[in-house]
């Protein structure tokens, strides 16, 4: 699942599309990087207006904006809420049904993921299909909630935009700084490490993908564990999602505990060129297995696995 996109525009809007792959004006707010700042060729900086399919569509990331306490409901103690806008430009001579927008946001030098924000206030359906005039274009808004440890950091954003009548959404990649001061540099080369160990640690890497180690919330006969999947890209082009399945082995027999597919286990949106995501995996675990060995198996899309272990809790 993806970040919910809260419609906010309205496909009246008579603002002209901009060039493409021009930077545009942005709030103060507004996530930008420095003019020094040297990106891959898919990733474009905030306010960039990027063509969609045949050029019918150019769509832009405004930036990233904090927003005041109380604007979304149930931001956890340490973490902000922001808003990021996403303009969809129609580039047709006539009347056309915008394309769907899906977003990721994902911070820091692992790529952590942003969990979605709640509008405290009544929002339109994001299933609606909206008209946009000739070269009018169409706001939409996103909520999301981020730790106030990651102010600062790198931001990239993934749009999915999805043309009317096609199946398969172009990715789209705007990357900026969350507003505020980052404690400590975070560095944005590759993570990753050699795939030489036929056993791996939890926490550690085993070529592109790293596993973390497992915490244990709840109580009773089946608690709840939860880690992160790490998947790097090395690549200058997009790889469609982290796309691994984990199997979740418990003690010294390996009982299959659980298994944690993409899409319906966790968020698998696009991975940019040259960056790492990461999300945070939940599972139910047997009670009898809390504080005994713990075995993860990361397969992905191409039937490839990485083995890892260490303890559950």
């Amino acid at each position: 699942m993806l970040l919910a996109v809260l419609v906010s525009g309205c496909a009246g809007s008579g603002s002209e599309p901009k060039a493409d792959r021009q930077p545009t004006s942005s709030t103060t707010h507004a996530a930008q990087l420095s003019p020094s700042s040297v990106l891959p060729d898919a990733i474009v900086k905030p306010g960039t207006p990027v063509a969609v399919g045949d050029g019918a569509w150019k769509v832009t990331l405004q930036g990233l904006e904090q927003l005041p306490t109380g604007a979304v409901a149930s931001v956890p103690e340490g973490s902000s809420a922001y808003t990021a806008r996403v303009t969809v430009a129609n580039q047709r001579a006539q009347v056309a049904t915008a394309p769907r927008t899906a977003v990721t946001v994902r911070y820091g030098a692992l790529g952590r993921t942003a969990t979605e924000g709640t509008d405290s206030s009544p929002s339109p359906s994001t299933d609606e299909q909206q008209q946009v005039r000739p070269n009018g274009s169409v706001d939409r808004d996103v909520q999301l909630v981020l730790p106030d440890q990651a102010q600062g950091l790198p931001v990239t954003v993934t749009v999915e935009a999805t043309e009317e009548g096609l199946a398969e959404p172009d990715p789209l990649f705007f990357e900026g700084a969350l507003p505020g001061t980052a404690a400590s540099p975070a560095a944005r080369a590759p993570q990753g490490g050699p795939a030489t160990q036929s056993v791996t640690p939890l926490g550690q890497w085993n070529g592109q993908v790293r596993v973390g180690k497992v915490t244990l919330s709840g109580e009773g006969a089946s608690p709840t564990g939860s880690l992160e999947l790490s998947v790097v890209n090395r690549s200058g082009d997009p790889m469609p999602g982290l796309g691994t399945t984990l199997r979740i082995l418990t003690g010294e027999d390996l009982h299959l505990a659980a298994t944690v597919h993409p899409v319906y286990g966790y968020r698998d949106a696009a991975i940019a060129p040259y960056r790492t995501a990461t999300q945070t995996v939940s599972f139910r675990v047997p009670e009898a297995a809390v504080g005994g060995p713990v075995t993860v198996e990361a397969v992905d899309a191409g039937g490839s696995k990485a083995t890892f272990e260490g303890t559950l809790g």
